[in-house]
């Protein structure tokens, strides 16, 4: 089967890096919904993961937002959260993951759902079976999943993240304080992150950090940034 290679990082002069990037299969169905994704193709050079946007919520009067993320086979996922004010959808498209939902494990193979409701504790991480996972997310209404990940990402291709792909402290607490609403994370507890936030989200601010970086989510960060997928198909 061809394959090609896909969103290799640029350097300072816009020239791709050898060895980055994500192989994917020509005529996999992944691919196929690339061809109709909207620019940007964002990475995350840490993790290894990739986000493109399917349905912008701009388009629909912010009603929802859909993406297809593309993950290794050793990309973790996110931590464990839940979202006070809109539920989420997936649906596998290639590989296998796996969903906590609820405290519960849910494997999910390709055409197979799960919907997160409001307020429903979740993670989700590949098997590690496959060399490439993807799914279609999508969130309603579309919150600040966007504005986030391009965020974490772009911090990411800074080197402003950990080796894990972490926020660093500041970063943390300026996301702890402003994000309350939006996104509650499992660990610490509630309380302790209420407290936290309270007493180093100013500090943090004072330090000039925010929870949301305006300029990545332009179009002209990360085309700079990331080699773009581009097509004349939509």
């Amino acid at each position: 089967m061809n394959k090609i290679i896909i969103g290799k990082t640029l350097d300072a002069k816009g020239n791709p890096i050898e060895g980055s990037g994500i192989e994917l299969q020509a005529d996999g169905p992944t691919v196929q919904l690339l061809k109709k994704s909207m620019i940007p193709l964002i990475a995350n050079p840490i993790t290894g993961e990739y986000l493109a946007v399917l349905e912008n919520q701009d388009k629909n009067g912010d009603k929802y937002i859909k993406g297809l993320l593309i993950m290794p086979k050793t990309a973790s996922g996110p931590p464990e959260h839940y979202h006070p004010n809109y539920l989420e959808e997936f649906e596998v498209v290639e590989g296998e993951f796996i969903f906590l939902h609820k405290g519960k494990e849910i494997n999910l193979k390709p055409g197979e759902k799960i919907t997160v409701n409001a307020g429903e504790t979740h993670t989700f991480y590949t098997s590690g079976k496959y060399d490439i996972n993807s799914c279609i997310g999508v969130a309603k209404p579309s919150g600040q999943v966007k504005s986030v990940v391009f965020t974490l990402f772009g911090l990411a291709h800074e080197g402003k993240l950990s080796k894990k792909g972490e926020p660093q402290f500041w970063q943390a607490m300026a996301m702890a304080s402003e994000l309350g609403e939006d996104t509650v994370f499992m660990n610490p507890p509630l309380l302790i992150q209420k407290v936290i936030g309270a007493i180093f989200g100013p500090v943090a601010k004072w330090l000039g950090h925010c929870a949301i970086h305006p300029e990545k989510l332009e179009n002209s960060y990360w085309m700079n940034k990331v080699e773009q997928f581009i097509t004349t198909e939509k």
